[in-house]
């Protein structure tokens, strides 16, 4: 009888991935402006950047910050382009250097990003629902509407109204990235929209009618008092282009972070060097353009100093002084008008939860590499064969962005403590050392590389050029939250040095089981499967 010969151990879980490349330039554009969010964003713009940074220019700020942002965003779309998977940056990351350095700083990444999802839906009950209903009560006499955003801020309504954002953003995740495009599409429309509306009130707006309207709707908190009331509370202002520079240099992924996420999606990206780079420049540019314009356009009629003076007021002021420092309500002071607030209200809310989608669609596709390289139980790689989903990548996601809920609800402080600007960035360090030495240590698949993968700059790969200027971008951002604590961890940071580093452990111990099991119960060594780029 002739032997049998035993099968062949499988390297990843199946011969095809299951994921459909369905996203263009628009699509990426999309979930790019969304990720960055033109509402989450928006506030941050007039509120924190000016607020943080007495004295510097709003536009200079926004204009340093997206042109690193732009270079970074070179680096990410070739990482992306080499390798067009799920989890590009990952699976760039372990071929090209060790799977035990890519595992983990993508493990953190994605366990930091599900939790910060929540925290951002979090976000609606918390601030974006408190700044609609506070000024519709205020504008329009709706009492009803005060009492809600007081309600919608405590832990019950940030629990009640954030759940029920996780499972609106889970049940929109379950279906045909097609459909989740459209979904984005139509935010995309009505957060621009909102912004329309914002820059008309400003552009057609004036000083006197924003001054008369602010201590009429504002009497506790007049127009004249703010700048006096921050001096007292002890605000600076610094002035001048080194200071501009520096802000820009720190406040960039404050701003802008998310334009480069299609690279961790890259499997259903089509045309991947093309779409990548056009995606990630064309959301920056968008968010940039229509930020410097609202800023543009309302500094001629308030104040720079005014607004940082409202910001940080807000957030340090006397508890008898009312502070309004929201974009939506400055552009409420020029035009009240119902119409107008309805508009930025939808655009506002709505584009929150594209916001959320954007991290659950790449933080599953990113688990769905792990478990299709067999590192975490492979159901994770689950593809749902109508949808083309990764449903139960999605659910875990789900599962972590809850998580960040309750924790915005009953331990709000530690997403200030836990600065995730400092996560992203020291997670990047890996798969940006990795796109910078892909050219050498994989020198034939770099030279079968398309489109700008293969670019040179004086002989020399501009994934190595400008990958050592995005690496400098990022070491500098991980260094700035030590250099200027007001901006970083404070006196956190043992704590988050731990956290991160315990996370981290816990990648590596993870990647060491999942080795020793394949090993044990099927008699092959994972390793051998970073020899190669996983199947499309």
């Amino acid at each position: 009888m002739a032997e049998v010969a035993a099968p062949t151990p499988r390297l990843f879980v199946r011969k095809t991935s299951g994921l459909i490349r369905t996203i263009g330039i628009w699509g990426a554009l999309a979930f790019g402006v969304h990720c960055i969010s033109l509402s989450s964003s928006g506030i941050i713009t007039f509120q924190w950047v000016p607020s943080l940074w007495p004295g510097a220019s709003i536009i200079g700020i926004l204009t340093v910050s997206a042109l690193f942002c732009a270079m970074h965003a070179y680096t990410y779309s070739q990482i992306g382009a080499a390798a067009p998977r799920a989890g590009a940056d990952y699976t760039l990351a372990s071929r090209t250097l060790h799977p035990l350095l890519a595992f983990p700083a993508s493990f953190a990444l994605v366990l930091f990003s599900g939790l910060v999802a929540g925290s951002l839906i979090a976000w609606i009950p918390t601030v974006a629902l408190p700044a609609f209903l506070q000024a519709s009560g205020i504008l329009y006499d709706q009492a009803w509407a005060v009492r809600f955003a007081e309600w919608s801020a405590t832990p019950t309504g940030i629990v009640v109204i954030g759940t029920v954002g996780v499972l609106v953003t889970l049940f929109s995740l379950m279906f045909p990235t097609r459909t989740v495009v459209k979904v984005l599409g139509l935010g995309l429309i009505l957060g621009l929209a909102a912004w329309a509306v914002i820059l008309l009130s400003f552009a057609t707006g004036s000083r006197d009618t924003f001054v008369a309207n602010w201590n009429r709707f504002v009497p506790n908190g007049p127009f004249e008092r703010v700048l006096p009331v921050a001096r007292e509370n002890g605000i600076e202002f610094t002035r001048g282009f080194g200071t501009t520079t520096l802000a820009g240099l720190i406040m960039g992924f404050w701003v802008f972070y998310g334009y480069y996420i299609p690279t961790f999606f890259a499997g259903e990206v089509k045309e991947a060097p093309r779409t990548l780079l056009w995606g990630a420049w064309g959301s920056l540019f968008t968010t940039w353009f229509v930020f410097a314009l609202g800023a543009f356009l309302l500094l001629r009629h308030v104040p720079q100093d005014w607004i940082a003076a409202e910001g940080y007021l807000y957030t340090v002021g006397p508890e008898r002084f009312d502070t309004f420092p929201f974009v939506t309500f400055y552009a409420s002071m020029m035009q009240p008008n119902v119409l107008f607030f309805l508009i930025m209200a939808v655009g506002f809310i709505y584009t929150l939860i594209n916001l959320a989608q954007t991290y659950f669609f790449y933080c599953s596709r990113i688990i769905f590499a792990w478990a299709f390289d067999r590192i975490v139980p492979e159901r994770l790689a689950y593809v749902h064969p109508e949808t083309g989903s990764p449903r139960v990548a999605v659910l875990l996601v789900a599962i972590l962005a809850e998580l960040g809920v309750l924790a915005s609800a009953y331990y709000s402080v530690l997403f200030v403590q836990f600065n995730f600007v400092f996560y992203a960035a020291i997670t990047m360090v890996v798969p940006i050392v990795a796109a910078i030495v892909y050219p050498y240590r994989k020198r034939e698949l770099w030279e079968a590389g398309a489109g700008h993968v293969r670019s040179m700059i004086g002989g020399i790969p501009t994934m190595t050029l400008v990958g050592i200027g995005t690496l400098l971008f990022v070491l500098w951002l991980v260094a700035s939250v030590f250099i200027y604590p007001a901006v970083g961890l404070g006196e956190n940071v043992d704590t988050v040095l731990l956290t991160f580093g315990a996370i981290a452990a816990a990648g590596v111990v993870v990647f060491l089981v999942a080795r020793w099991y394949r090993m044990s119960r099927e008699g092959i060594d994972i390793m051998a499967t970073f020899q190669e780029i996983p199947p499309a």
